[in-house]
């Protein structure tokens, strides 16, 4: 079950069109594979660290909230500013846009501070459920199960999704603009969950 639901939860992860996923997509349209796979490999490798220290963490973490609250002001800015920059740039060329999308995708596989408040949230579910032990070997299956999630979709966006814009005709500009508005309003979210606390 715990395997099952790590996985799901990788391919959930990184579902939804963000900087990551339209990476990969700029990646495999220049038929640079190299370059594909050591991005996707990136990505893996960060997801998996930021899912098992977060959870293996989790139960420090609950002693001193305020650490929480740091990594989600700290994810505020972080989106932010990557919102604001993906609204406001100025690309002259289709070639600096993808320059730029794959330059953000770098940027959100390293600084990936959302991911903390993310895991601490499904640590706290799954453990309350009884289906996620505190164990290293449990933690460390989980993750390697989301990692396989995550690796799964990155996969499939970067066999089909480019297909896919050019089937339904979709505008990458505004694909770009919908990821910027999407990271200001996962910002405000961040925000009044704060102001709540």
């Amino acid at each position: 079950m715990m395997i099952v639901i790590g996985f799901l939860i990788g391919i959930w992860g990184y579902f939804i069109v963000g900087n990551i996923n339209l990476s990969v997509i700029e990646l495999s349209e220049k038929k640079n594979k190299l370059w594909l796979v050591f991005f996707i490999a990136l990505a893996i490798l960060f997801e998996f660290l930021y899912c098992f220290f977060t959870l293996y963490a989790l139960h420090y973490l609950m002693d001193f909230p305020v650490l929480i609250s740091i990594a989600q002001c700290s994810s505020v800015v972080f989106l932010l500013l990557i919102g604001f920059w993906i609204l406001f740039e100025k690309v002259k060329t289709p070639k600096e846009l993808s320059r730029n999308v794959i330059r953000r995708g770098y940027w959100s596989i390293i600084v990936h501070p959302q991911q903390i408040p993310f895991w601490f949230f499904w640590g706290i579910i799954l453990m309350e459920k009884g289906w996620l032990s505190a164990t290293t070997i449990s933690l460390l299956r989980f993750s390697l199960a989301n990692s396989v999630g995550g690796l799964f979709i990155l996969i499939c966006y970067a066999f089909f999704g480019s297909k896919i814009i050019k089937m339904l005709h979709l505008n990458r500009k505004l694909i770009k603009n919908f990821v910027g508005i999407a990271c200001i309003i996962s910002a405000i979210i961040l925000i009044f969950d704060l102001l709540q606390l």
